[in-house]
């Protein structure tokens, strides 16, 4: 059975923004105090990269965290591996926080790329048979480690998008307890636009592309 790692929605400044911290009362004062864990500020140098994250806000019970740098903010709800079956509670509110998330930036500032992406564990104890059967003519049945990527590029509400998705073996802890299987990223972004993406038009995206993460969509990846 699939788990559920985390879902993210990551946004890019049209322009950078040279102290993302001003960002943060704001924010969570929209999303209702959801970050109510004491945040972090970190003294980096303005020199240093602008995709570092300079603020970190979370919740106390660790479901949602959110990062923000001077070229971009994320939104990070964690599934913590849950099973697949609560992929549509897990869904409801992630597009439900996204959308008041959303509401927040795009009135603040300019935004010009996106990222909706999932990562997702299936448990598979012959995980290189698998990866080989589905994808690979060659025997690498014995392989102790693969690594797949490939982009399908396509086009929707005016954006171009790239629709990655990474496949690789991997063991995962539960309870202390590794378990082998095949972790798998998704990653929906587009490139950035000259012109900034209207709001209305990015939510609805958003909504139409939340089914491209379902578990029959995951699974059909592996099995």
């Amino acid at each position: 059975m699939e788990k559920i790692v985390k879902l993210q929605l990551a946004l890019f400044f049209q322009n950078n923004v040279s102290r993302p911290d001003t960002l943060m009362n704001s924010i969570n004062s929209a999303m209702g105090n959801l970050f109510d864990a004491m945040p972090h500020i970190l003294p980096i140098p303005p020199e240093a990269p602008a995709e570092i994250p300079r603020v970190q806000m979370r919740s106390e019970c660790n479901k949602y965290n959110c990062n923000i740098a001077c070229s971009r903010i994320d939104f990070i709800l964690n599934g913590d591996f849950r099973d697949e079956v609560n992929w549509p509670e897990l869904t409801r509110d992630f597009l439900a926080k996204v959308k008041v998330f959303v509401e927040s930036i795009f009135g603040q500032t300019n935004i010009i790329r996106f990222g909706l992406i999932g990562n997702f564990f299936m448990p598979d104890k012959s995980a290189s048979v698998s990866m080989t059967k589905k994808y690979l003519k060659v025997d690498l049945n014995s392989a102790e480690e693969i690594n797949l990527r490939f982009n399908k590029k396509t086009s929707s509400h005016g954006l171009q998008l790239n629709n990655i998705t990474s496949i690789n073996t991997a063991i995962a802890a539960f309870n202390g307890v590794p378990e082998a299987g095949i972790f798998i990223e998704l990653d929906i972004n587009n490139t950035p636009t000259e012109e900034p993406i209207k709001k209305e038009i990015f939510l609805q995206l958003i909504d139409k592309q939340m089914p491209s993460f379902s578990p029959d969509k995951v699974k059909g990846l592996v099995k």
